[in-house]
């Protein structure tokens, strides 16, 4: 997928296999790369449970130990190209093809934020977080076998780094639970015109899931359908928790809770009722939602279903969390 700087890549991939063959000697460059954003890189680690050894490693090659045009005026440390989603800033260099467009960032933390974006929201990525979280060969082995780059020699050279560098180390702090997160460095949401919602906001607009297979119906005729294996129906504009109780027979106190309606005891055209229990993480396939302008963690449990609960722990969140678009919601 990145391909940045491919020729660069191939001339410093034959620097350090060579230097790897011939001399113990680190390079300065590295060791000075490595200082400067180990942090980041577990902290990559800890919100996205992507190994921050490879995180690393993936950073000293396609940023050329961050030396490069790229990372040097453009903070892009792993030659993200534009694509049709991107709608930041954005620079033009010549890489596979002329003039090519790729994201400008404010500041490397940025740059490795949505490098971690990528692989964690990329179904062809999907099978790495199965691996064991210091399976750094599996990742390094993984990433070349999902066409994350062309190089041939590409899970080898990370590999070599990580092993040269000793950069599991940084995997094994996080593991170990030595390093934590220190506030300043945490990633700040970008602000944006919409009015933050609080997680716990439980405004609902009515929507439709896709992909629920029909597995029975209801007494009157309706179709009960699944969702991340939990059953569900369609409710009636105006329906009440305590006449859809008796019909499904179970008691409304469950209908409430498992449909987090707080106060509410009537449904609206088209909302989605859940009749039994919520689940603790989302399908696999479904690691991460990115809020959209308007949705609540209401709406991320509905989508998922997984426990309004659950998404709380997960994203270390509470009830007076504030929300903002583009937040990344872990599921799993």
């Amino acid at each position: 997928m990145f391909n940045s700087g491919f020729r660069y890549i191939f001339f410093l991939t034959l620097i350090i296999f060579c230097h790897d063959v011939f001399s113990q000697d680190k390079s300065d460059a590295v060791l000075n790369y490595i200082e400067n954003y180990k942090e980041i890189a577990m902290i990559e680690m800890v919100d996205y449970k992507i190994p921050a050894s490879i995180t690393l490693a993936q950073g000293i090659l396609e940023s050329g130990n961050g030396n490069s045009e790229l990372a040097k005026k453009s903070n892009n440390h792993f030659g993200i190209k534009c694509h049709k989603s991107w709608t930041g800033k954005r620079t033009y260099h010549d890489d596979d093809e002329k003039g090519e467009c790729f994201r400008v960032y404010d500041s490397p933390a940025d740059s490795y934020r949505d490098h971690s974006i990528f692989l964690a929201t990329g179904q062809r990525y999907a099978f790495l977080f199965d691996l064991k979280i210091t399976d750094y060969k599996g990742w390094a082995k993984g990433l070349k076998q999902a066409g994350y780059a062309t190089l041939p020699t590409y899970a080898n050279v990370l590999i070599r780094l990580i092993e040269n560098y000793n950069l599991t180390q940084y995997d094994q702090m996080v593991v170990k639970g030595d390093f934590k997160k220190s506030k300043d460095k945490k990633q700040k949401p970008k602000a944006d015109n919409q009015k933050p919602k609080s997680k716990n906001d439980v405004v609902y607009t009515p929507f439709r899931i896709t992909e629920a297979n029909v597995v029975g119906k209801t007494n009157d005729e309706r179709y009960i359908r699944e969702n991340n294996k939990v059953k569900f129906i369609y409710a009636k504009e105006g329906e009440s928790v305590y006449v859809l109780a008796d019909m499904l027979g179970i008691y409304d106190y469950q209908l409430v809770k498992y449909n987090n309606l707080g106060k509410r005891r009537t449904f609206k055209e088209d909302e989605i009722v859940y009749i039994e229990p919520k689940r603790r993480k989302a399908q696999r396939r479904y690691k991460y939602h990115t809020i959209q302008k308007g949705e609540t963690l209401s709406y991320v449990s509905r989508l998922y279903a997984v426990k309004l609960e659950s998404i709380f722990k997960m994203n270390d969140m509470d009830e007076n969390t504030i929300l903002h678009v583009g937040d990344n919601i872990r599921l799993r």
